[in-house]
């Protein structure tokens, strides 16, 4: 039975810089207006970027967190759109896979590291006095996804294919680790989470057998596993919500392959209906005509998707409208890497592995 209450250092500042970039779909247009950049002088590959808050002498300040294979840095901003580097964590023998934040933790950022697979999840915080970086593992192993949670929680997944565990783990509101709590095992390697947005204790996994499960957070309970078909295999999850009892998931398909008709597909909404687990596709956003790449990195928030190709462009799409609304090109000949959107705005931030992070605002 499914419960009710769970389905119904040194600093760097670089000048503000203007482009716009032509949309990809002239009924739907999306701009792409480019505000700020900054330049990571780790020298070494970049591998991520995000925004948190980070409070700063008694302010809270929308700060960038930017990720090399060997430093993780946080940039607060300055004026004009301008940055300047006042943390940094530094790795020497595991390198960074990407940046995990855990909501509603003040001061506190998370981090994967690993080679191919994650190894270590780490968490990275200063002394109270604000005056040196301070790292925390959290857990280690043969860990398959990770994901931040409301309420200050950090859910992971690994162990052997005979020994795995679902382990959620909260924080206290310095950051402190404050207790553990395990869900029940789906017996399948997991790919990736999602909270189920208006269902605070619902968790959303994606499995390798593309089964996507349901877990109660409460209790640990796993409510539900589904079958999704066979069309798309190992589809990544990246947002779900909740309405009228039923479950709508936006998925990405890094194996899919493009067709003449269809195009090239790159990410899926999806409903799902729990009590009878039956599942169909509602819509597909595939690239325009003249595109072509597949699915490499990407972030969905609100009702929009951005993804980084193969080719090297950035793709945005209007999930609602369902539309591809702008493409972003390579920059001076060097290919995106990866892409998110900031927690708090309309602003989108991209990467290149070179360490050049773009901001621009979407509209």
């Amino acid at each position: 039975m499914i419960s009710e209450n769970i389905f119904p250092t040194a600093s760097v500042a670089l000048m503000t810089e203007i482009a716009d970039v032509p949309a990809c779909d002239s009924l739907n247009p999306g701009t792409l207006q480019l505000v700020s950049k900054l330049k990571n002088p780790s020298g070494s590959c970049s591998v991520d970027v995000s925004a948190m808050l980070w409070e700063i002498a008694g302010f809270k300040e929308q700060c960038i967190i930017t990720a090399c294979e060997y430093v993780v840095s946080l940039w607060k901003p300055l004026d004009t759109w301008q940055w300047e580097k006042i943390y940094s964590w530094h790795f020497a023998e595991v390198p960074v896979l990407q940046i995990v934040l855990v909501p509603d933790v003040c001061n506190l950022v998370c981090v994967a590291l690993g080679n191919l697979e994650i190894r270590e999840i780490r968490a990275l915080l200063c002394s109270p006095d604000g005056k040196s970086e301070k790292q925390v593992l959290l857990t280690s192993g043969n860990i398959k996804a990770v994901l931040g949670l409301t309420k200050r929680r950090l859910v992971s997944s690994g162990g052997t294919l005979c020994d795995q565990q679902v382990e959620i783990m909260t924080f206290a509101e310095d950051g402190g680790s404050k207790e553990k709590q395990f869900l029940m095992h789906p017996e399948e390697t997991i790919l990736t989470f999602a909270e189920v947005q208006g269902m605070q204790e619902a968790l959303l996994g994606t499995t390798i057998m593309n089964n996507i499960v349901i877990w109660n957070l409460k209790t640990g309970q796993l409510l539900k596993k589904m079958h999704i078909g066979d069309s798309y295999q190992a589809s990544v999850c990246h947002k779900a919500y909740s309405e009228m009892g039923l479950l709508f998931v936006v998925l990405s398909h890094p194996c899919a392959k493009g067709s003449k008709l269809l195009g090239s597909p790159v990410f899926q909404l999806i409903v799902i209906n729990p009590k009878t687990t039956l599942s169909v596709g509602v819509m597909l956003y595939c690239l325009p005509q003249g595109q072509a790449g597949r699915f490499l990195e990407g972030d969905v928030k609100d009702h929009f998707a951005a993804a980084v190709l193969t080719s090297g462009t950035i793709a945005i799409w209007d999930l609602l409208l369902g539309h591809c609304t702008a493409l972003l090109p390579p920059v001076s000949d060097q290919n995106w890497s990866f892409v998110k959107w900031s927690g708090v705005d309309s602003h989108l931030l991209a990467g290149q592995k070179d360490g050049n992070i773009f901001v621009y605002r979407y509209y």
